[in-house]
């Protein structure tokens, strides 16, 4: 287990979003609905870098955060010195635990792991509150947000939310 402890929140940007079923076209990078959101959101972590920001922090769910740490590690070959930075809140029975596991999301899952610079873990079973725990940690070591939130109510919304009430810069890609 590693700590955040050594990361500059200046130059680090966090991730936060919707399962698969709250995003368009489920988050598949083949639909046409997915690539247009794909597109703002190159845009977005690329307008970013060239801010200074070098870190990017993502919670290991399927869904937004999965599809945002694919675009960072496609960016990387234009900037190889960003970062990214897995915080995945348990690892005992993770991937069996929540319905948006599909083998696809879990295969996705893996492939960022692969290549990301550090795993955080913090713990090793469920409990509760564990995803308020890592959004918390997500937020207090950034100073900037992306997400993707419809503005209903779950984990996003606790996340975005307190993201504003620290003063972190929020750019949210979720348009009607």
């Amino acid at each position: 287990m590693e700590s955040l402890e050594y990361i500059n929140p200046t130059y680090t940007v966090s991730f936060s979003g919707h399962r698969p079923q709250r995003l368009p076209g489920y988050g598949n990078p083949e639909n046409s609905e997915a690539q247009k959101l794909i597109t703002d959101l190159q845009v977005q972590i690329e307008n970013a870098i060239l801010r200074g920001k070098d870190t990017f922090i993502h919670g290991c769910m399927a869904g937004w955060d999965i599809l945002a740490s694919e675009q960072i590690i496609a960016l990387k070959k234009i900037y190889p010195h960003i970062k990214l930075i897995t915080v995945v809140p348990y690892t005992n029975q993770y991937f069996a635990r929540e319905k948006c596991w599909t083998a696809e999301w879990v295969d996705r899952a893996q492939m960022v792991r692969n290549q990301h610079e550090v795993e955080i873990v913090i713990a090793k079973d469920y409990r509760t509150g564990i995803y308020h725990e890592r959004n918390r940690k997500l937020i207090d070591y950034s100073s900037e947000l992306i997400c993707y939130w419809d503005g209903r109510y779950g984990g996003t919304k606790y996340t975005t939310l307190r993201a504003r009430n620290k003063g972190l810069d929020i750019c949210n890609l979720f348009s009607e």
